[in-house]
């Protein structure tokens, strides 16, 4: 048997991914609750509409404590990555172990000014996401200008 929505899954972008698994999630869980309580098909579209709202609010409120929480900061031959909504991760990455810099702006990054930085540093990779384009070009000259 040929799965369709398979491979539709593997062209689309991570994001597009995520919220079809979340509209996904909150089919399987509105027809395994309408099935277990033996609901009605009116009933089904009522538990469905509240789990997509729960997963909606959830998710809101997940990206705004993720941008509330995401800051960097340069200093001293340091760069420093705060984020994390609810686990709270810090990378210190030494401007002098960096050994590559690519700046990544996507059609949509482009449109809001905005682009990622991947810092290439012995043998890990620490991303900068949502940098206006202005500030990543000061980075730029930051890690053009050390010794």
């Amino acid at each position: 048997m040929h799965n369709i929505f398979g491979d539709i899954m593997e062209e689309l972008p991570q994001k597009a991914k995520a919220v079809m698994g979340i509209y996904a999630t909150a089919l399987t869980v509105a027809q395994g609750s309408a099935a277990f309580l033996g609901f009605n098909r009116d009933d089904f579209i009522v538990i469905l509409v509240a789990v997509l709202v729960v997963a909606i609010v959830s998710s809101y409120v997940y990206i705004v404590l993720f941008f509330r929480h995401y800051r960097y900061y340069v200093s001293d031959g340091v760069i420093i990555i705060k984020k994390g909504a609810l686990f709270k991760r810090r990378h210190l990455i030494y401007v002098n172990k960096i050994s590559l810099v690519t700046i990544h702006e996507s059609f949509v990054h482009r449109w809001f000014g905005l682009c990622t930085v991947w810092f290439h540093v012995q043998g890990s990779i620490v991303k900068l996401s949502f940098v206006p384009i202005e500030k990543s070009e000061q980075l730029q000259k930051i890690l053009d200008s050390r010794d």
